[in-house]
């Protein structure tokens, strides 16, 4: 069985030697000052030149650069050397603003289908309400009087309605502690939004609102009602709550 004996690396094969001698015969330094060597050869040289300053030196390289640089400034070809300006897309300004604009976007599109969901939930209520047809006429008539919480979100003044059950509800509320005798009265569906707003009411010799209405208007669920009593000038100032429970 013959066996060849493995045969050297042939030294020929292998690349040249980078060296003095090399960049000389090839002129790697003026073909690298006029931009005629590929990347992979510009890299090796800026490699050996770091690694060999000296050679450099030799070449007077730097005291050449600055006289080059005084005859184009003669010739009225200055050369600027400051680094390149940034455009004006990279600037840090411009990405912050850029930042801002779609922050203001995306709470925008945000607001715009909060609005979009309740425009929904409105339309939808509306349907109902033209699907169920007309109020159904009440049977009785009730007289009720309440105290309403003086403080928002406590749920102590309640009143229960069976909307099963259609009357004509005529609910007084005791305002005599407000300060001013001009009332609104804000209804709110628990979870979908308002129901119901009733401006310019006044209240009796009692310091009673009388708010009346057919039950069978409402649909089952939490209202919360907030009383507002209205100045000549200035903001309606919330004075009292009460929760109506509709099943």
């Amino acid at each position: 069985m013959n066996v060849q004996s493995a045969r050297p690396p042939n030294p020929d094969a292998a690349g040249p030697r980078f060296d003095r001698k090399f960049i000389e015969e090839h002129q790697l330094i003026e073909r690298y000052l006029e931009n005629k060597l590929p990347l992979k050869g510009a890299r090796e040289l800026e490699n050996w030149c770091r690694a060999n300053p000296d050679f450099l030196n030799e070449l007077k390289l730097s005291e050449r650069t600055h006289a080059s640089l005084k005859l184009l400034e003669a010739s009225g070809q200055p050369q600027d050397l400051r680094e390149p300006r940034i455009p004006w897309w990279k600037t840090t300004a411009f990405l912050i603003g850029l930042a801002v604009v779609t922050l203001v976007s995306l709470i925008a599109s945000w607001a715009l289908f909060s609005k979009y969901v309740l425009l929904k939930s409105e339309f939808e209520d509306a349907r109902v309400k033209l699907h169920q047809g007309n109020l159904a006429p009440p049977g009785e008539q009730t007289t009720m009087r309440i105290a309403p919480d003086r403080a928002a979100n406590l749920g102590r003044a309640r009143v229960s309605i069976d909307a099963n059950s259609p009357k004509l509800l005529a609910l007084y509320i005791d305002v005599g502690f407000a300060r001013y005798a001009q009332f609104r009265v804000i209804v709110d569906k628990r979870d979908q939004g308002r129901a119901l707003v009733i401006e310019n009411l006044t209240r009796d010799s009692n310091g009673d609102l009388r708010v009346a209405f057919n039950t069978s208007a409402l649909t089952a669920g939490l209202y919360d009602v907030r009383i507002e009593s209205q100045p000549l000038l200035g903001a309606a100032v919330p004075e009292g709550w009460l929760v109506l429970e509709v099943h």
